[in-house]
Parts: structure tokens; C-alpha cells; sequence
């Protein structure tokens, strides 16, 4: 009964918890073992049970899609033969549909779900797959992760960046991966999110709250894991262009060939930009004379080439190559409050080089080791000017700052289930990590940490209808090298070692067919950052060596629920004291020393929809409720997150070669702090999207639409307007 419910929360959740075919893959190979083991005749009464719940939802899920799946009729009688039969017709009529969809997940970089062993599967992140992407025209990671319940959006301004924040916790807190490897900055926990192309992805995973210890440290308030494409047949194509408002342009190519033991993937992509288009009903500013955003051109370039050897259906071994280049520029403080000083800022230089192994080996029919090794270069170019001109650098806050960044690590997964009723898994997770800085003119200096997790979970089936999991984590960071310039001399700074302890605890109870009940609780922490530690911000602040792990205790319960044969829902309500926090001790006027000083709540709830009411239409709404209140200083207001926060659209398909679609996003009651220190309350905003598509002859796909259709003027942080609107045209082609 419990792979049931784990089916039902799968199959139809908004945004679905992951891909339903993987998943009911893998619930038939549990039911296949469970046969070949031999199972008393209470238990073949309740597989007979589940399959036929599964088949009810394929058939919901089916509705939904274009092509949908067909499936063989239940057997009369519950034997053992006739079960086995009918469970190999599901599986051979699943794996033609995963084979014909294009763009499938790379799922050895998965780190939520097993599909290498039969297992007991309990799903605590959500996954967006490329079609809802590529149906919305998200083109860059942070808009996709938008329609995630507990996610908004955070611009960093002053540095042109955009992160999240998921149920309160911002980019440091909820680290990123690419395949499970680890990719953020090394230097300062953080990302530019906007770097980052959606064209190559299969899949995004997003875990909240309730976080595997698979992950590794600094998962305190999450994880987001962006899964690249793998192959399903001997020639899979994509290929795309397409032109946008303020001379954007984009274009992609994924070709990707399998073989018997063999594959191949690869692709190219680009998005550029000259200008971002402001709206009409923005007030100009003498840093913004006219409403096209001043010093806000991108450019990002991406290539990545993977082969693998599948010497078997369970065993895999994979190489991945990736070379990202970008550039940007900063468009300067536009708002009306006189005491925020401008900044003049370009990023030349945005460039990140890859290299990683994933490697699978099942170790007979009920265990399996997986192992990660990779190296991750990143080289960042920072030019300070004196003017809007960005012409000359004679002021003494003007310079030059190049940043290297190198990381290499490995980790190490082990997992069984040759404990009737439970799955357990452990993992070992290391990575060297070499931060280089220094303005021209001035020595190099160099920090270096070394950072491991090891941690352990186990699934266990308690009863038929009750599922349990329990993990727990170590995390430490070893400091090898931290330099200190002053004075002309490059002096060591005092090294503290931080480790850390995490563990957790989830129950999932089956209520009925149909719905399902869960609570978890996890201790989570992040430990500090090489920055955190040793900036001196730009002569703001004095180091502090000793700061310690930040930890959080996240609460969450969630109940979920078919209704009728079209319409599901979910809700969860969560909670996070937040304890031990980073904050700034200010030492005298404009100058702070951070401290673990900060003790904090995050509180919300989450609702999310779907339905399908006929096979051409369906609805999708999710609402985020988020009070964050900091217990230590009342006097401080978080900012950058909205207390509420909608996403909805309507999806609607005719003809069989036609899809509209139309979407909403809403706002309320968002805080910022600009760099004066003044505290502004955002305005409330809706932005209206709407798109069409024709799917035209074998594989040749139109799209055209308007982001921000009603012109919206708005801004989620003070004097850095958001876009106004935009028009977009894309044409692609698919094999």
C-alpha cells in the first residue's frame, strides 16, 4: 500500500515529486522480486491491490498526455504467473514510452531515487521536467525553479545575480549540483543562478526541508540538482533558435546516438542579450535616461560532450566534459534614494570548466555502489570603473579582480535492500576546494579547505501502509590554508575546523488509496564559507576564523489526495529554528565583524493543485504562505521573500498540433534593504504570460508569446526595475 500512495504522489503532483514512469518502473521491479522471492497469499492480494490502483493512475496521467501509454488488462485471478505476466506487459509498455520521449533524464545524476535496484521508494523532492520548461519558455534555472511551492525568486542587484530562496533559506543554504556534483562558488556558498541554460536538462530535482544526507553538507535548507539529458534510442535531436525582445537571441543543438553498450551525448548553447526592455511606466532617473536598461548585457556560452558504457541494464560508467563561458554587465542603482552610491561594476569574465566520472555497479539483484569523481575550475573577471562610461579606472575604489577557483572530490554511494521491507543506504562525500584572489598590483593570496560528509539512510516498510525513513549525517570542513594581506605582507590567518552533526527522521502513512500523511523532522546545517570567515568586504568588516556551523531544525507536515480520477491536491506546512546563524556584530560605526549570533524562525505552508478535467485542458495553481521573524533582534525584517506568493496557468491543447497556454504569477508583502541600509517594503505585483505552439511537421515546433503582458512596472528589490514587456519567437526541431 505504500508504493501505492508513492505512486499517487508522483503521478499527478503540481509540480509532479518526479518522472511517474521512472517511478512506476520502479515499483514493478520491487513487485517483480517480491514474486521471484516467493510471497504468501495475502501478500499476492495485495499487489494484485496496488497494481490495480497503478494502472487507475497511469490512466489519469495518461489523460493528460499527448500521446499517452497503453497498457494490458487485469489478470481475473491473483496467481502468481498471471501477476508476473501482467506486471511485464506494464513494464514493457512504460519503457516504449520512456524510449520515444525526447530529452530523457541523465538518472545516474539523480541522488533522490534509485532505478538501478529493486527498492522501496519515498520521495522528498520535487522535480520539474523539461516539457513544463520548454512549454514556458524558460530559458535560465531560476525562472524554472519559480514554479516550484516554496521557491521565489532573489536579485542580487548590485552584482546583476539572481538565486532563490526555498521556505526562507537563500542560495548558501540550498546548494546546487549539476548530475549530484557539487557546482557553487567555493569562495562564498553562492551562484548566479542566470548563468546557468535550461536547453541540455532532462530534469531539475528539488529537495525542501526533509533532504537526503546523500547530498552531502550545507543542505540546511535544501538542494536543487540539475540533471542533464542521456539518449533513449540511436539518434535523439534538438535543435533550436529564437529571437526576443531586447535583442536577445538563443540557440541550442543535443544530439545524443545509444547502442547496445554504448552511448553518446552531447550539445551546444547560447543566450545572449544587448539590453533588458524596460516598461513603459518606469520613471527615468539620470543612471537610466531611457527604458532600456543601462549596462545589462549578457552573453553565455555552454558545451558539454558525455560518453558512456552500459555493459548491462543495471551497470553504467560515464565521462562528462563541460565548458561554460560568459560575460556580463551590471546595470547600475536605479531608484530615487540619494544616499545609495552607484556602482560601475562589469563581469568580463564568467567561465567554469567541468570535468566528472558517475559510475553504477549492481552488486546482484537486491544492492548497487555508485561513485562520483570530478574537477570544477572556475575563473571570474571583475572590473570596478570610476563612471557610467566604463572607460576609465582612476578613483581608488576602482580596480581590477580576477578570481581562480579550482575544486576537486569524490563521493561514494552504497545501497540494499536485502532486509525484506528495507532499503539502506550510505554515502562518503569529500571535496578540496582553492580559492585565489588579489587585485592587480597586489600578491596573490590563496585559501584552501577540505570539506567530507559521511551519512547513512534507511527505508523501512514498518507495516503494509506505514513507511518510515531515518538518516543521519557528519559534516566537518578541515582548513589548509587561509592568507591574510596587511600591511604589504601575506601573513597566515588563525585555521578552525568546523564539524557538525545531522540527523532526521520521516514517517509516510498510507490514509487510504488515495491519500497519504507525512511528518519529518531534520537537523540541518551549513557550515561557514571561506568568505564568511576571512573577508574583509571591502574594508567593512574584520575576519572572524572562528565562526561556526549555522543548524536549523526543520519541521514539516503534508497530507496528499486524489480526488475523483482528474483533480489532485497537496498541502504541507513547515517550520525552521533557525539557531547559531551568520550575522553582523557591528565593532563601531560601518564596521562589523560577523558573528554566530542570529537566532531565527521560518514558518509557512504550501498548497498546491492540478486537474485535468477533459484531455486538452488542465489547471495548475500552487500558493506559498512564508512569515520569517528574527527571534534575536525583532528590530531586523528579513528580506527578499514574499509572504505570499502565487503561480497558476491553464494549459490548453487543440487539434492535436496546437497548445495555448497562459500563466500568472503574484506577489505580496516582499521586503528589500538597499545599499543604504534603508528598509522599503516592495510593491504588490501580478505579471500575466501568455504563449502558443504548433507542432508542425515530424518535429518541427513554433512558439511565440509575451512575458509580462500587461507591461507590469515592478521590482522585487529597490532601483533594480524588472523587465517590462517582451516578446519572444523560437523555432525547434526534434528527432
Amino acid at each position: 500500500m505504500a508504493r501505492l500512495l508513492l505512486i499517487l504522489w508522483t503521478a499527478v503532483a503540481a509540480p509532479q515529486q518526479s518522472d511517474p514512469v521512472i517511478e512506476w518502473l520502479t515499483s514493478l521491479q520491487t513487485m517483480q522480486v517480491q514474486l521471484r522471492d516467493g510471497s504468501a497469499s495475502h501478500e499476492m492480494e495485495e499487489i494484485a491491490r496496488e497494481l490495480r490502483g497503478l494502472r487507475a493512475e497511469i490512466a489519469v496521467w495518461a489523460a493528460a498526455q499527448p500521446d499517452g501509454v497503453s497498457t494490458p488488462e487485469m489478470p481475473a485471478q491473483a496467481t502468481p504467473e498471471a501477476l508476473a505476466g501482467y506486471i511485464a506487459g506494464m513494464r514493457d509498455a512504460l519503457e516504449q514510452y520512456e524510449r520515444k520521449k525526447p530529452g530523457s533524464a541523465f538518472y545516474q545524476g539523480r541522488i533522490e531515487v534509485n532505478v538501478s535496484a529493486a527498492a522501496l521508494q519515498v520521495p522528498t523532492a520535487a522535480t520539474l521536467e523539461s516539457a513544463e520548461i520548454r512549454e514556458r519558455d524558460y530559458r535560465v534555472v531560476p525562472n524554472a525553479l519559480n514554479l516550484v511551492p516554496g521557491v521565489s525568486i532573489q536579485r542580487i542587484g548590485p552584482r546583476n545575480e539572481r538565486g532563490v530562496y526555498i521556505r526562507g533559506f537563500d542560495i548558501r543554504q540550498v546548494p546546487l549540483y549539476m548530475d549530484g556534483i557539487p557546482v557553487y562558488v567555493p569562495y562564498d556558498g553562492y551562484v548566479d543562478l542566470d548563468r546557468f541554460l535550461t536547453y541540455d536538462l532532462g530534469e531539475i530535482q528539488v529537495a525542501k526541508g526533509f533532504t537526503s544526507p546523500l547530498y552531502g553538507p550545507n543542505a540546511i535548507g535544501g538542494a536543487v540538482n540539475l540533471i542533464s539529458r542521456k539518449p533513449t534510442r540511436k539518434l535523439n535531436l534538438d535543435a533550436g533558435a529564437g529571437y526576443g525582445s531586447g535583442d536577445e537571441r538563443h540557440g541550442f543543438l543535443n544530439v545524443g546516438t545509444r547502442w547496445t553498450k554504448f552511448w553518446v551525448q552531447g550539445g551546444v548553447e547560447g543566450l545572449g542579450s544587448k539590453t533588458i526592455p524596460l516598461s513603459d511606466k518606469f520613471q527615468t532617473v539620470p543612471l537610466q535616461p531611457t527604458l532600456e536598461r543601462a549596462n545589462s548585457y549578457q552573453k553565455d556560452y555552454k558545451g558539454r560532450v558525455r560518453f558512456a558504457w552500459t555493459p548491462n541494464e543495471n551497470d553504467e560508467y560515464s565521462f562528462t566534459y563541460a565548458n561554460q563561458q560568459g560575460e556580463k554587465g551590471n546595470p547600475p542603482y536605479a531608484g530615487t534614494d540619494p544616499a545609495v552610491r552607484a556602482r560601475f561594476w562589469q563581469w568580463p569574465q564568467w567561465d567554469k570548466e567541468s570535468f566528472y566520472i558517475i559510475g553504477n555497479k549492481s552488486l546482484g539483484s537486491k544492492s548497487y555502489v555508485r561513485f562520483r569523481s570530478y574537477y570544477d575550475k572556475f575563473n571570474n573577471l571583475l572590473k570596478v570603473f570610476d563612471n557610467a562610461t566604463y572607460s576609465t579606472q582612476n578613483l581608488a575604489s576602482s580596480f581590477t579582480s580576477p578570481f581562480d577557483d579550482d575544486t576537486y572530490g569524490t563521493s561514494v554511494e552504497f545501497g540494499t535492500r536485502a532486509v525484506s521491507r528495507q532499503t539502506l543506504k550510505g554515502s562518503f562525500y569529500f571535496k578540496d576546494d582553492t580559492h585565489r584572489e588579489g587585485n592587480l598590483g597586489e600578491p596573490e593570496r590563496s585559501f584552501r579547505d577540505q570539506t567530507f560528509s559521511a551519512g547513512v539512510e534507511d527505508t523501512v516498510q514498518l507495516v503494509s501502509r506505514t513507511t518510515a525513513v531515518f538518516g543521519f549525517s557528519v559534516d566537518g570542513i578541515n582548513v589548509l590554508n587561509a592568507e591574510n594581506f596587511s600591511g604589504g605582507q601575506i601573513l597566515p590567518f588563525p585555521k578552525g575546523d568546523v564539524t557538525s552533526y545531522n540527523p532526521q527522521a520521516g514517517i509516510f502513512y498510507a490514509v487510504s488509496e488515495s491519500g497519504k500523511f507525512h511528518f519529518t523532522l531534520a537537523r540541518k546545517t551549513r557550515l561557514p564559507t571561506m568568505k564568511d570567515r576571512y573577508s574583509y568586504r571591502m574594508g567593512q568588516a574584520i575576519p572572524n576564523p572562528d565562526l561556526r556551523e549555522e543548524k536549523s531544525n526543520n519541521w514539516e507536515a503534508g497530507y496528499s489526495q486524489l480526488l475523483g480520477s482528474s483533480t489532485y491536491i497537496d498541502v504541507a506546512f513547515f517550520l525552521s529554528d533557525i539557531s547559531n546563524s551568520t550575522q553582523r556584530f557591528f565593532l563601531q560605526p560601518n564596521l562589523f565583524q560577523f558573528r554566530n549570533i542570529g537566532e531565527s524562525r521560518n514558518m509557512g505552508g504550501e498548497f498546491a493543485v492540478r486537474s485535468t478535467p477533459v484531455k486538452s485542458l488542465t489547471f495548475l495553481a500552487n500558493y506559498t504562505y512564508l512569515s520569517r521573524k528574527n527571534e534575536s533582534n525583532p528590530t531586523l525584517i528579513p528580506v527578499d521573500t514574499p509572504r505570499h506568493k502565487v503561480y497558476s496557468s491553464a494549459t490548453y491543447r487543440f487539434l492535436k498540433r496546437f497548445t495555448a497556454l497562459a500563466d500568472l504569477t503574484y506577489e505580496a508583502n516582499r521586503w528589500t534593504q538597499n545599499d543604504a541600509s534603508r528598509y522599503l517594503r516592495v510593491s504588490p505585483f501580478a505579471v500575466v504570460g501568455i504563449s502558443g505552439t504548433a507542432d508542425f511537421y515530424r518535429g518541427v515546433e513554433l512558439q511565440v508569446g509575451v512575458n509580462n503582458l500587461f507591461d507590469r512596472n515592478y521590482a522585487i528589490i529597490d532601483g533594480y526595475p524588472e523587465a517590462g514587456r517582451a516578446a519572444y519567437v523560437n523555432l525547434r526541431y526534434r528527432l
